[in-house]
């Protein structure tokens, strides 16, 4: 199966990141306050094994997870960005997550994915997730 990047939405002020693991993702970590501070991963390996990423972003915020069901599928992601990623929300087949974040401010984005698959994130990260887009698989 094909893959393909779209955005990313934000700034590009600090350092590349990508996260692409090889296995599905079961958790995603959003540390925000008046931005995203950061955002980080968990994801089972074929061998039900779970793996960390790395933090992307600063060390603000207060931290909130996102646990996924065995079933479950994320399916949309949407946000508000300027210098940075300001908020940040998901739906999956089964529900609606977030915003993370401050919605008051900033250019509005969505991503909505009616055929294919989010396998990774990539973006740009300091202090802030100064930005986010997706990793999709066709």
């Amino acid at each position: 199966m094909a893959t393909g990047e779209v955005g990313p939405w934000g700034g590009h002020c600090a350092g590349p990141w990508t996260f692409k693991p090889d296995g599905r993702i079961i958790e995603i970590w959003i540390a925000s306050g008046n931005y995203i501070d950061s955002i980080r991963f968990v994801y089972e390996d074929q061998h039900l094994v779970k793996h960390h990423s790395p933090k992307y972003g600063g060390d603000g915020g207060t931290e909130q997870k996102i646990a996924f069901d065995e079933d479950e599928e994320l399916n949309q992601m949407s946000g508000t960005t300027g210098d940075f990623v300001a908020s940040l929300s998901f739906r999956t087949n089964k529900r609606s997550l977030g915003p993370y974040g401050r919605t008051d401010e900033g250019t509005s984005f969505s991503l909505p994915v009616a055929k294919g698959k989010f396998v990774g994130f990539f973006g740009e990260c300091g202090y802030y997730l100064d930005s986010i887009g997706a990793i999709l698989q066709f």
